[in-house]
């Protein structure tokens, strides 16, 4: 299968499991919870700082999926990298 039809797919799917492993981080540092989305009980600050990090993160995630499944792309059918 054409890898350029992959991508997309593999992106959404590294995304996902990049948030779920943030989550989890922050639950593990925050006695286990994970704030909701309609809890106002958490500053502002806080909120948009796990904002941002968790999109930076994803962005580098989804780059590298990207950059990795182009150079597949053009390597040649049945040739192993040595």
């Amino acid at each position: 299968m054409n890898p350029r039809l992959l991508t997309p797919l593999v992106s959404v799917g590294a995304a996902w499991a990049t948030k779920k492993s943030l989550n989890a981080m922050y639950a593990r540092r925050h006695d286990g919870t994970i704030p909701s989305k309609d809890d106002v009980d958490v500053p502002f600050a806080r909120v948009l700082i796990w904002a941002l990090a968790t999109a930076v993160v994803v962005a580098l995630v989804d780059v590298a999926v990207q950059q990795g499944m182009a150079r597949l792309a053009e390597r040649p059918h049945g040739e192993l990298e040595a």
